[in-house]
């Protein structure tokens, strides 16, 4: 796979929040918050995996910054 198909490589709620080992409704409740970036196809949300992967990485980096 190409980084051009990588980049539009779009999740479900399911997988994201199975990636994130959280409920569907709780990655939801993040969604509306707009804590987690995503964006509704046909009535269905979505998430663009490099979004996502960036989204996980910044988390990962504010949360080994000393408080």
């Amino acid at each position: 796979m190409d980084n051009t198909q990588e980049e539009f490589r779009l999740l479900t709620l399911e997988a994201a929040a199975e990636i994130l080992q959280v409920s569907k409704r709780t990655l939801m409740r993040m969604i509306q918050k707009k804590e987690v970036p995503a964006f509704k196809v046909g009535g269905q949300w979505r998430i663009r995996e490099s979004q996502f992967k960036k989204w996980v990485e910044n988390k990962e980096h504010d949360a080994a910054q000393p408080a």
